[in-house]
Parts: C-alpha cells; sequence; structure tokens
C-alpha cells in the first residue's frame, strides 16, 4: 500500500510540474505582448486569448516530443536547460511559421517570437532552479544551516585539489540527506585556482598552509577533522607525504574513489571517502600486467594453481580466470579456504569449467593422478609454508612442502609434457639465515636444473619480496594492535623489507610467465620493488591511516628479532648476474646452477632424514644444498663488526657441522 501511495504520490507531482510548465508557455506569450504592445493597447489585439492557446497547444506538442516531461527538477542541470532551449525554441519557429501561413503574420509583431522565447525560457528555468534550490536547502539565509545541512552534527572536512571529483562531491553532499560532512574549504596546488569558488565553496590555499588553516580552524571552534584527496591519480609518493603532513596535525586522510574503477561505486560512493590503503603508499609506480601476452598465454589452455587457497594463489586464480582458460584447476590442502574460492570463481565465472582438488603437494601419488586426468598446459606453483619462525620451529615440515614438494609437482609437469611452469619464490631465498628460506632457495636451484636440462616445459621461477595483507604478514597483526589500541610490536628499529600488492604479485607473476621469449635457460624473474621499506615506518604509517599519531595515541615497542629473521632482505646473491629486462618491471637473474647429479644424490639423503624426524641433518643437508645458508645469523649491511662465520644462537656460538659429501 505505502509503494502505491508513494508512487501515486510521484505521478501527482510529476502532473502538477507539467502543468506549471503549461502555465508558463501560456503566461510567456502573454507577457511578451505586454511588453510588445503596452498594457493599454493589449486588449485591442485582436484574438490574442486565442493566439495564447495555439501558442500552448504546439508547446505542449514539443514538450512531449523531446520528453521534457521526464526530466527531474531534483537534478536540474546543463543537460536539463538544453532540453529546454529546444522545446521553447522549435514551438517558437513553429507558431510563427504557422502564423504567417494562416494570417500572414496579422497582428504578430516581431519582437512577439523573440520575447517569448527569452521569457519562456527563463520562467522554465526559474522554476526548476528554485525547486533545486530549496530541496538543497541551498538559500544563503536558510536558517540554522551549514552546507545545506540543519541540526545535525557535522565533520568538518577540507578537499585536497580543485577537480571534478571535488564539484561532485561538494554536490553530492548538500544533496545527501544522511551526510555528515562540513566542507569548510578547498586546497589547490594551481596558482591560477587560488581564491576560486566552486558550489559556494572556497579554495582557501595550497597544501602547505594546511597547518595554518587548521590552527585558525580551530580557534573557530570548528577543528578539521579530516583531508579528503580529490585529486586524480596521485603519486604514491605525494600520497605518503599527504597523510604525513595531515596526520602530524591530527587530521585523517582519506581519498575520493575513482569512479572508473566500477566495483568501489554504490549509492552513497560519493559520499563514502575510501581510507588510504598501504599500497598507495608505496614509492614506486604500480605494477601491471601485460594483457595482451598475458591472454595469448592463458586463453584456450587448461591452467593448474597450486596453493590456490592462498593469498597469491587465490588472486592469481581471479585473474587467470578473467583471460578465459579452458580449464583451471584449483589444488590446495586447506578444505575451508579451497571450498571459499571455489564459491567466488563459480559465481563469477560460470563460463569456465572449473576443477578443485583437495590436494597436499608433499602427496607424490596425488600430484601425479591431477596430471595425468587434467593434463595441464600450465602450471602456477604457489604452494609453500613461508612463515618464518614457524618454519624454523619445523625444518622438516618446511623442506616437505617448500622443496620436496615443489620436486613432485615440477617432476610430474616434466612427465606429463607442461609446456610452462612457475614457481613462486622468495627474498628470503638469497643468502638465506632462516630454514624457509633455504629451503626456497633449494627449490629454486631444482627448477633451474629442470629447466636446463628439460627440452619440452619451460621452467619460470619469479622472486619478489612480502606481500602486503597475505596471510601471515605484518599487516593484518598491526591492524589488530592499532584496533585494540596499540601497542604496535616491531621486532627491530633497523629492520626493513621490500613490500608490494598482492594485485602487484600477481602481475609479476603473469608478466614473467608470459615473457618467456629470447630469455636464458634458468634465469630467475625478480622484481623491482624500488626501495626496501622499514618495518618500524610501515607501522608509523597504518598509525597514521587510522586517523592517530605514531607514539602519542598508539605506541611501538620493540621485541628483538625471532629465529632465523633477517634485519634485511637482499633480492640478489653478489654471484647473481641481474640486467633490466626491457620496458618490463622486473630484472633477469643468472643464479649459479647446481650440479644436477650431486644435487639429485643430496636430496636423496635429504629424504632420509625427513623420513626420520632429524632435524638437524636436515638443515646440514640444506646447508650443502645452499651453501650461503648461514642458520641464526642476524645480517646487517650498517653492521661494521658483523662476521660472517658467526653464527650465534640462543647467546651462544655454534660449530658448523662438517657434512661427509654424497658418494654413489
Amino acid at each position: 500500500m505505502k509503494l502505491r501511495e508513494f508512487i501515486g504520490g510521484a505521478r501527482l507531482w510529476r502532473a502538477a510540474g507539467s502543468l506549471l510548465d503549461v502555465f508558463t508557455a501560456f503566461a510567456a506569450f502573454v507577457l511578451s505582448y505586454v511588453t510588445a504592445y503596452g498594457e493599454r493597447f493589449l486588449f485591442a489585439v485582436p484574438g490574442l486569448e486565442e493566439k495564447a492557446l495555439g501558442f500552448t497547444a504546439i508547446f505542449i506538442c514539443f514538450f512531449w516530443l523531446f520528453s521534457m516531461h521526464r526530466g527531474s527538477w531534483r537534478y536540474f542541470s546543463i543537460p536539463d536547460i538544453m532540453t529546454i532551449l529546444k522545446v521553447v525554441s522549435a514551438s517558437v519557429i513553429a507558431y510563427t511559421i504557422a502564423a504567417f501561413l494562416l494570417t500572414r503574420g496579422s497582428n504578430v509583431p516581431r519582437s512577439v517570437p523573440v520575447l517569448t522565447l527569452i521569457y519562456l525560457v527563463a520562467g522554465l528555468s526559474f522554476s526548476r532552479m528554485t525547486y533545486r534550490m530549496v530541496m538543497e536547502r541551498a538559500f544563503f539565509f536558510w536558517p540554522g544551516t551549514m552546507n545545506g545541512r540543519q541540526g545535525r552534527p557535522t565533520r568538518n572536512v577540507l578537499l585536497y585539489g580543485l577537480t571534478d571529483n571535488a564539484e561532485s562531491f561538494v554536490r553530492a553532499n548538500r544533496r545527501g540527506a544522511t551526510s555528515e560532512f562540513n566542507i569548510v574549504g578547498i586546497l589547490d596546488d594551481g596558482i591560477l585556482n587560488q581564491a576560486r569558488i566552486i558550489q559556494g565553496v572556497k579554495v582557501l590555499g595550497d597544501f602547505d598552509e594546511l597547518e595554518a588553516l587548521a590552527d585558525r580552524f580551530a580557534r573557530k571552534g570548528m577543528p578539521i577533522s579530516e583531508l579528503i584527496d580529490t585529486e586524480s591519480g596521485p603519486s604514491r609518493q605525494h600520497l605518503a607525504e599527504v597523510v604525513q603532513a595531515a596526520t602530524r596535525l591530527g587530521i585523517k586522510v582519506s581519498r575520493i574513489p575513482d569512479f572508473t574503477e566500477t566495483a568501489l561505486l554504490t549509492g552513497q560512493s560519493l559520499l563514502q571517502p575510501k581510507q588510504i590503503d598501504l599500497g598507495h603508499l608505496l614509492g614506486r609506480p604500480e605494477i601491471a600486467a601485460d594483457l595482451e601476452s598475458v591472454a595469448r598465454l592463458i586463453n584456450g589452455r587448461v591452467v593448474l594453481v597450486t596453493g590456490a587457497g592462498g593469498s597469491i594463489g587465490s588472486e592469481l586464480s581471479r585473474q587467470i580466470a578473467e583471460y578465459g582458460p579452458s580449464e583451471l584447476i584449483l589444488a590446495d590442502a586447506s578444505e575451508f579456504h579451497l571450498y571459499k574460492l571455489d564459491m567466488e570463481l563459480r559465481e563469477h565465472y560460470p563460463q569456465i569449467r572449473m576443477v578443485t582438488s583437495l590436494a597436499n603437494v608433499r602427496d607424490r601419488a596425488k600430484v601425479e593422478s591431477i596430471f595425468e586426468r587434467f593434463r595441464p598446459n600450465l602450471v602456477f606453483h604457489t604452494a609453500a609454508l613461508k612463515h618464518v619462525p614457524i618454519v624454523e620451529g619445523n625444518p622438516v615440515e618446511g623442506v616437505k612442502t617448500n622443496l620436496l614438494g615443489t620436486r613432485n609437482v615440477a617432476e610430474a609437469a616434466v612427465k606429463y609434457g607442461v609446456s610452462n611452469f612457475v614457481m613462486i619464490s622468495t627474498d628470503k631465498a638469497v643468502n638465506p639465515t632462516n630454514v624457509m628460506g633455504a629451503s626456497k632457495r633449494a627449490a629454486e636451484a631444482y627448477c633451474q636444473s629442470l629447466d636446463i636440462a628439460c627440452q619440452t616445459t619451460l621452467f619460470t621461477t619469479v622472486r619478489f619480496g612480502n606481500v602486503l595483507g597475505s596471510n601471515g604478514s605484518v599487516v593484518p597483526r598491526f591492524e589488530k594492535q592499532i584496533a585494540a589500541g596499540g601497542p604496535v610490536t616491531v621486532t627491530h628499529p633497523e629492520i626493513t623489507r621490500f613490500f608490494m600488492t598482492i594485485p602487484e604479485a600477481v602481475c609479476l607473476v603473469l608478466n614473467a610467465a608470459a615473457a618467456y621469449a629470447g630469455r636464458k635457460r634458468g634465469d630467475i624473474m625478480v622484481l623491482d620493488m624500488g626501495k626496501p621499506v622499514k618495518i618500524v615506518h610501515l607501522a608509523e604509517r597504518m598509525i597514521q591511516l587510522a586517523g592517530l599519531k605514531p607514539y602519542v595515541d598508539i605506541d611501538i615497542v620493540f621485541t628483538g628479532l625471532r629465529p632465523g629473521e633477517k634485519l634485511y632482505e637482499e633480492l640478489f646473491d653478489p654471484s647473481e648476474v641481474s640486467q633490466r629486462s626491457e620496458d618490463a618491471p622486473y630484472f633477469v637473474a643468472s643464479p649459479r646452477v647446481i650440479d644436477k647429479e650431486l644435487f639429485h644424490k643430496t636430496l636423496g639423503f635429504l629424504e632420509g632424514a625427513v623420513e626420520s624426524e632429524d632435524h638437524a641433518r636436515v638443515v646440514e643437508l640444506l646447508r650443502h644444498i645452499v651453501p650461503e645458508f648461514r642458520p641464526g645469523a642476524v645480517v646487517s649491511s650498517d653492521d661494521d663488526n658483523y662476521d660472517p662465520e658467526a653464527i650465534p644462537t640462543a647467546g651462544k656460538d655454534r660449530e658448523t657441522p662438517s657434512f661427509p659429501k654424497p658418494v654413489a
């Protein structure tokens, strides 16, 4: 019943508006004669009523022909003015032609058509503009209003950037029935934009004046609580500077959603600025995929993703699905993560044949059965144990998954004629000080040996640093600590890491997989990740993004390095020859190649140590495969007293175990 009442009320209002337009047309025509003849001579014009009614009838025809009755008075704008001009011009021209054809223009002065056009356009526009101003409470004399809001708590905000986004936000804020924003002004760095006004909001200065403006509004009892960046495509470095400067003043920073990103848009998107995430603050350009090359690689092929339920594996599966594989096989040891991904992909990509396989890469028989049944053309191997302290305490498990699991998948790929095999590695594989890094470096070496020896399968290893927001990363932990009121815990004040976003990591993987032309066998793709970031700076930025002040609102405490943790990570070993790939966001590294025969013999010893759960022996054998592996070493490039031979563990020096070379 309420819906019917609402529809009926809307129709009544529309009918009332149409009747007002018709009356305006009649009145404008009569007023043009009053202007032309004067009040005294008006009634001497013969047939004035018939002429006015005739013009009104013509107006009604064009009014419906141009669908002017469908226009919304609430959102009256330039396109509506253009419609009014079309309707009025057509009506005046048609009436003038009809008058000359029927009466040879008798008693139709030349000024009447011109005056009718002017009066009618003005009248129709005035009624609509008045209605819009009333609805938006835009009259300067409206009592108790501030930016169109009456009697409602507001958040005092500044906009940064005189852009189309800023104008749209101001307009949407004025219209919004539930908006809590009081836009006090705009900041813009353009000299020509200073002191300009849009939608009644003035440009108060450039960004350098933020502190002075914050003080001024605070003295007026209107403290600035938020700065909304409305710029289009600001650089990451620029956003980092904005966040740092604003947060120092206790001002939270957010962004207007990019309206080209349709997935972000909702009915309230203009009034819901999105929070700046850490990916926006990385000091380098964002990585983008070579869409054409990736499409050629994936489209119409059978693709297998191991570790599909993980952070990288799941995003990789999503992006692969975009390129239309003939079949997508999702393999993971976690039933829950596999279930979630399967449900999501089947909903969004119903046209793709999807297979979910609950499988652990440690299980050689299960891995072979997957390859034998589905015969994949392309394999993305992301399955791994990556949490450094946990793998450090469970070295056998780390070797089972990271090295022996990789061997199982790689051997199956060779046996069943896979054309491309892509392995995901880590910067922790360079000069490793922990089992996780050493096991990944050993897996790299294994794939290298196969890449050089095998002529049917191309093995590509992709190496990158930490991934923001991935499972087990510092970001979720910091978020929980900040939400709980702190403190935020960091292991060491000097610890640094390379960072990238999950989409960037996946773009690198896809780019590297597609860029096999001209690449030498055994090479490793390494993302150009820019400069490393101090973890303490990452914690400070996350606190700032929450609108809080580091060390004031949220404290940061240092807990000490964990077992196997480095102070800094490296992307290349000094022995690796690297070169920048032309027009690509990555380097190509040529690491040392391990003797294949010796490697396989050592793997035999390693499997025996794994089966007997001999942790010490597993570490010894890893050191033989990866000679640069120094368990427990604290690596710091700034430490002048660093001794590469010293391997401290729990405060005591430990002798390097001697390992007899394997024999046939």
